[in-house]
């Protein structure tokens, strides 16, 4: 299996970490200093893409300098892991501050910063990681729980082309091929990133992207589990050397109802051509705050993985559009019989939204 991983809290001064290798010293948390700042492109360091219509796209080449330098970065934001019938999972009773408990608040969303880093000689190498929760706002209290370290090879890597109107650094990836005939194969990472950028009207550009891994298991490649991330860029790589607060980042999302499919089809869709969600024979779950995730059967013998994400054109009902267009973004990988990818593709819709 191409990733490494570890789940241990972590030592962020370890000169062996700041290198990518996972640290071997003892597990300890991590105080956090506030920090309640997030940095922005301005709009000259970011391509701008229209909102209209664009041509479907598959990416196929290396990635480039471009695309290294775009998805390369610290992200913060809040992870979701999802059962197989896409049921937000509840953080553990040992995480949960009391204050929650008393009042009967079930939480969802874990805090995490994503510190990735993509080269052309060491491949995309992520460092996850998970915060404890805080009640009100305790970010002189808030500690790393876990971390996860995994480098997937750039052959395993698909960037979204420019074409796509997907924003730089968007991509999808795999940690290898599928093995059909054998039901004790280790399981596949699946992952899609699909970002979009806002330019406001200052001209900073606010990135953000939502991440979807699919867990794929058996002799059917079912998508045993899930899990997503939406996250927003604030600084360039660091290795987590600083470290996001619990004051001032991207608000929790799982805790929110997931958009029924009759949203993402219909006449007022202007864009790439999609297929919409599969009938029978596929497996289309639907992810709080117009996130999906759908395992298809195909006709090479094999199985298609899709995600997807619908971007309102406002960052909340009671704001201002910040967009021009309600945006749907997809990104899929179609994997033959014998496992294998055989294409992919990214998908860019949109939509004026209602008066």
């Amino acid at each position: 299996m191409a990733s490494t991983h570890t789940s241990v809290a972590f030592n962020a001064a370890n000169p062996a970490a700041r290198r990518g290798v996972a640290s071997s010293s003892p597990s300890r948390p991590i105080p956090i200093r506030p920090k309640h700042h997030r940095h922005r492109w301005s709009s000259s360091q970011s391509s701008a893409h229209a909102p209209d219509v664009v041509a479907r796209a598959t990416a196929t080449a290396e990635p480039d300098a471009e695309f290294r330098a775009a998805a390369s970065g610290e992200w913060e934001g809040h992870r979701v892991y999802f059962d197989a019938a896409g049921v937000p999972q509840l953080l553990p009773d040992r995480v949960v501050p009391p204050a929650f408990k008393e009042y009967g608040v079930d939480l969802v969303d874990w805090q995490s910063q994503c510190a990735m880093n993509v080269t052309a000689e060491e491949g995309m190498y992520a460092r996850e990681l998970r915060f404890l929760p805080t009640q009100g706002c305790e970010a002189d209290a808030s500690t790393v729980e876990s971390e996860e370290i995994r480098t997937v090879p750039l052959a395993r890597v698909t960037p979204a082309s420019n074409a796509s109107g997907l924003a730089p650094g968007s991509f999808s990836s795999d940690t290898g091929d599928f093995l059909p005939s054998n039901d004790d194969a280790e399981p596949v990472t699946v992952e899609h990133c699909l970002g979009i950028d806002t330019v406001k009207k200052d001209g900073d550009v606010s990135r953000c992207r939502v991440r979807v891994q699919q867990t794929i298991e058996g002799r059917d490649a079912d998508v045993t589990r899930a899990c997503a991330w939406k996250e927003f860029y604030y600084e360039p790589f660091a290795n987590a050397k600083s470290l996001c607060a619990s004051c001032g980042g991207p608000n929790k999302w799982g805790e929110y109802p997931a958009r029924a499919k009759a949203e993402y089809v219909g006449p007022e869709w202007e864009g790439d051509a999609w297929d919409g969600f599969a009938g029978d024979g596929g497996d289309v779950v639907m992810l709080p705050s117009g996130v999906w995730s759908e395992r298809v059967e195909n006709d090479l013998g094999g199985v298609t993985l899709s995600a997807g994400w619908l971007v309102p054109d406002r960052e909340a009902a009671y704001l201002p559009p910040v967009r021009d267009v309600d945006t749907h973004l997809v990104s899929v990988r179609v994997y033959d019989g014998d496992g294998k990818l055989a294409e992919t593709r990214f998908i860019k819709r949109t939509r004026k939204p209602a008066a």
